[in-house]
């Protein structure tokens, strides 16, 4: 995952998820010139099941959000597959809370803060790491879509804060 000495072992990551919210990066592709497109990973949840999601997760210590997103776009579809980062834009901040809490994104695993964003990419993915599958979606097709981790309203809030602007 290219994370280097900056990664923590199992004991201290569980410690700092015990303690603190996470700081993580998720991101809702493109490919370049096809806005009316998007890229989703197919992965396992936390209940058990699986569903389709966002590229994203956990920022390390001293890394750049720029740099984690691109971190873990490699990790989960290969080094065929580049962000534009003169496209890369936030949108929003999404929390997953470890407690189910009402109206609010769930994740029993932890307390996750997500800055959340869009961006165009080049290149050829493949699924790798967490990602079972990879899969171009049309806007239109988003509504039939079996989401994990709450991410259909999170890819409805990102499309819709992009129409906005």
């Amino acid at each position: 995952m290219g994370a280097g000495s900056r990664f923590l072992s199992d004991e201290a990551y569980n410690l700092v998820m015990a303690s603190v919210p996470i700081v993580c990066v998720d991101v809702l592709l493109s490919p370049k010139g096809d806005p009316q497109r998007v890229g989703l990973i197919h992965r396992a949840t936390y209940d058990g099941g699986d569903g389709w999601c966002l590229a994203g997760g956990r920022v390390l210590k001293n890394e750049h959000l720029a740099d984690a997103v691109d971190r873990h776009v490699r990790a989960t579809l290969g080094e065929g597959i580049s962000v534009d980062r003169s496209t890369l834009e936030f949108r929003t901040v999404i929390e997953y809370f470890s407690e189910p809490l009402e109206g609010e994104f769930y994740d029993p695993r932890k307390h996750a803060v997500a800055l959340t964003y869009t961006a165009f990419c080049d290149g050829e993915a493949e699924a790798l790491g967490e990602a079972f599958k990879f899969q171009w979606f049309n806007l239109s097709e988003l509504p039939h879509v079996s989401f994990g981790f709450g991410q259909g309203e999170v890819v409805a809030r990102l499309l819709e804060i992009t129409e906005r602007q």
